[in-house]
């Protein structure tokens, strides 16, 4: 008997079929969890759309979710691994991830000394690596510290569907992570796939890491989450909201190569972080719309520097400056292009933990955009948390809470 038909569903099924899955576990599962995470804050944004803004705002310094994780002990060294997890507005109570049931992550996989393999939906290899070692967004400023529109998705927005996933760790300091999805079918035969890889090394108070990621068709597969390697996607729509990106959505590809590192003194952490984002094969057919006819490739390049200071085990300070510069991409009547963009952003943030798995936030952003944005329209400050300003300025501050289990 099927009680669920879809891929959506309401997100009033999450928490009960968590807690079943969780019960039933227990007899099955040597280890087994439910685990989560709230945050809820007040923001002020400058400018959405030209208007100021004041409201209650979920998805601050953590994203919220809710899930499930379990491990059986199998013969020899051999366990297997399951995680099942989803998103949700904190504020309203619905699923995130287009209202899926286990949007976030859902996967199953083995693990002994040669490394785990897993199957299932999972953030892409340069998310899991780079962006969780090297990223303010993803260490400590959230999604106001995400670079504008997520362009090398270090953020995460993207989770990618039907994926193999390969991971190795060594003691000594070296990690290791390789990814691979078919992807769905497109109405010209051709298939949206993914692959990523990522790498790091660790050693003493200094780290290096390095990825490399590849979307084939990302408006239609990445962008759009096509989750069947046998079902057809529609390249009628632009699944990119952000006009930072959404002009370029006739990409045949999507390519991002990233490289970091950080050295640890005491109290103070450093990151250096560069990404190289590339929107390559323009006006291909099948990939998407392209109202502006571009050619040849859109490029984002991005550098962040990013610090955070202990003042006390309970008290620190974040902050981050990021410049993402792109150049002028050709049209079918303009061979030089309609001129490039860039972004700069800066965040601050001070968090105070009132015990391990809560504290308190307070973070500001300010964003500073100039040149042509990907519609062809001068440029607007447009923060991946915040949504489009109506000027080249975007500022805001929120303060939150945030609550682990």
């Amino acid at each position: 008997m099927r009680f669920i038909k879809g891929e959506n569903v309401k997100a009033w099924w999450v928490v009960p079929l968590l807690l079943m899955a969780a019960s039933c576990a227990v007899k099955a599962q040597s280890a087994v969890a439910l685990y989560g995470s709230i945050d809820v804050g007040f923001l002020l944004n400058s400018n959405r759309e030209g208007s100021a803004v004041a409201r209650l705002s979920d998805n601050g310094i953590r994203g919220n979710r809710l899930g499930v994780t379990g491990t059986e002990q199998l013969r020899g060294s051999n366990v297997a691994i399951f995680r099942l997890e989803n998103g949700f507005n904190a504020t309203t109570g619905t699923a995130a991830q287009g209202q899926r049931l286990f949007g976030s992550q859902a996967y199953v996989g083995l693990a002994n000394q040669l490394g785990a393999l897993f199957a299932g939906r999972q953030i892409n290899a340069d998310v899991s690596v780079i962006s969780v070692n090297f990223a303010a967004s993803a260490q400590w400023a959230g999604v106001l510290g995400a670079h504008p529109a997520d362009v090398d998705n270090l953020y995460g927005t993207f989770r990618v569907p039907a994926a193999l996933k390969y991971v190795f760790r060594k003691p000594e300091g070296l990690e290791f992570q390789i990814l691979y999805a078919p992807g769905g079918v497109t109405d010209a035969g051709s298939r949206a796939w993914v692959a990523s890889a990522a790498v790091r090394y660790s050693g003493g108070p200094v780290s290096f890491g390095a990825s490399y990621n590849n979307a084939h068709l990302p408006n239609v597969g990445l962008a759009a989450g096509t989750s069947d390697s046998g079902s057809t996607v529609d390249a009628g729509s632009v699944n990119y909201v952000s006009p930072v990106v959404s002009g370029f959505s006739s990409a045949s590809t999507y390519q991002v190569f990233s490289v970091a590192a950080s050295c640890t003194c005491g109290a103070v952490t450093l990151n250096l972080l560069y990404t190289n984002a590339r929107f390559g094969n323009l006006g291909a057919l099948g990939a998407g719309p392209n109202p502006q006819q571009y050619n040849g490739s859109a490029v984002f390049s991005t550098i962040e520097v990013s610090g955070r200071y202990s003042l006390s085990p309970s008290l620190f300070i974040g902050a981050a400056y990021a410049v993402t510069a792109r150049n002028s991409v050709a049209t079918a009547g303009v061979s030089d292009g309609l001129g490039g963009a860039r972004y700069a952003q800066g965040t601050v943030a001070i968090q105070y933990f009132l015990q391990k798995a809560a504290f308190l936030y307070l973070e500001a952003m300010t964003q500073q955009a100039s040149g042509t944005d990907s519609t062809g329209q001068v440029a607007v400050a447009a923060n991946n948390a915040l949504g489009p300003s109506s000027n080249a300025q975007q500022r805001a501050v929120r303060v939150g809470l945030n609550v682990s289990f």
